[in-house]
């Protein structure tokens, strides 16, 4: 009984991963896929590193919402 219970779950998730892989993302889909509200929002550590990188600089980065030099002029 324990043997069939092991064989039986080993092949419903054989079946589920076999399943899930089997619809394809066709081209005129991807719209949806590559929307910008499903892009991830930069991490902490990415944040922080533009943020260090931009005091040794002296300048605001590129991705900054800034728009001052290093000089302190704006």
């Amino acid at each position: 009984m324990r043997r069939l219970l092991k064989i039986v779950s080993v092949l419903a998730l054989i079946g589920l991963g076999l399943a899930s892989c089997s619809d394809q993302l066709k081209p005129y889909e991807r719209v949806y896929v590559d929307d910008t509200e499903m892009q991830l929002a930069p991490s902490r550590s990415l944040v922080f590193q533009h943020y260090v990188h931009s005091i040794r600089e002296g300048a605001v980065t590129a991705s900054a919402k800034k728009g001052s030099g290093g000089c302190g002029c704006n």
